[in-house]
């Protein structure tokens, strides 16, 4: 749970407090759960539920879900989705964007406890089945970011003993990642680097992960991850480079570093963009 902020009621409604007292969400709901993962569980006079952030906003809506479990265990809660049909309840795993992780399907679920995540059960009818939420839950989140330590890109570098990063963008997602030896770190950046740091960061999930980002980027709490566009023919004669690809399909000129803010293109693979020496 996140102890920085205070449940109270006022005339019958919830709402929260900081820790010094300031009312940060007025007193509004028929039921507030303390917040967990950066979010509080909320039920209105409809009797419907909704995930809220400390900003007020709704990141799952009024009315989606049936029921939704009083607080996320490492980013994860359990939710129901009433089936007409079949005339009964659905239970699935969201993630605290809102994105199914677990398809609405199952019967029951059992409590997401912190050491079930490697098998948690579910059943379908009798038949049960177990969950492995670590395989599944393999989208990074860039909210509820906090920063551990951020290094240069040459002192990361001498950390983890490699000569070279490699800046690429995922096959299906276009979203761009780098590797360092058989590792691989995230990477948010909409062009070339001002100033390149790779921070250590932990997210509202607790994974602990590189980011290779802006100098500027350092302290924000939640990021939006960069796609680029598929694959282009541009002229040679186009002097002014606008996109990732442009890196790739134009030989850049030789850096040793980044501190000329160069970049070269990473030949062989379109999927490698650039070769950070």
């Amino acid at each position: 749970m996140d102890k920085e902020y205070i449940i109270f009621q006022e005339d019958g409604l919830f709402g929260a407090k900081d820790q010094r007292g300031k009312i940060i969400i007025q007193p509004q709901y028929m039921e507030m759960q303390p917040f967990s993962c950066g979010l509080s569980l909320v039920r209105n006079h409809q009797y419907q539920y909704a995930y809220i952030d400390i900003n007020n906003k709704q990141v799952i809506p009024f009315g989606k879900y049936s029921w939704c479990d009083p607080q996320f265990t490492c980013g994860f809660s359990r939710v129901m989705e009433y089936h007409y049909l079949e005339e009964k309840n659905k239970w699935g795993i969201i993630d605290i964007l809102g994105d199914i992780v677990v398809p609405l399907k199952y019967d029951k679920i059992w409590a997401i406890k912190e050491e079930f995540l490697f098998s948690l059960k579910a059943f379908l009818g009798d038949k049960e089945e177990r969950i492995n939420l670590h395989l599944l839950s393999n989208k990074v989140i860039f909210d509820g970011l906090a920063y551990i330590c951020t290094y240069s890109v040459e002192a990361f570098k001498e950390l983890v003993h490699c000569e070279k990063l490699y800046v690429k963008a995922h096959p299906k997602t276009r979203q761009l990642y780098f590797t360092y030896g058989a590792n691989i770190g995230f990477v948010l950046l909409k062009g070339i680097p001002q100033e390149p740091v790779i921070s250590i960061v932990a997210n509202s999930n607790g994974k602990i992960f590189p980011l290779l980002m802006e100098k500027s980027d350092i302290g924000k709490t939640t990021l939006f991850p960069a796609k680029v566009a598929p694959k282009k023919t541009f002229s040679r004669a186009a002097s002014h480079k606008t996109s990732f690809w442009d890196y790739e399909s134009e030989k850049m000129n030789d850096a040793d570093n980044w501190e000329d803010q160069r970049l070269d293109a990473f030949e062989g693979d379109e999927s490698n963009y650039w070769n950070i020496e």
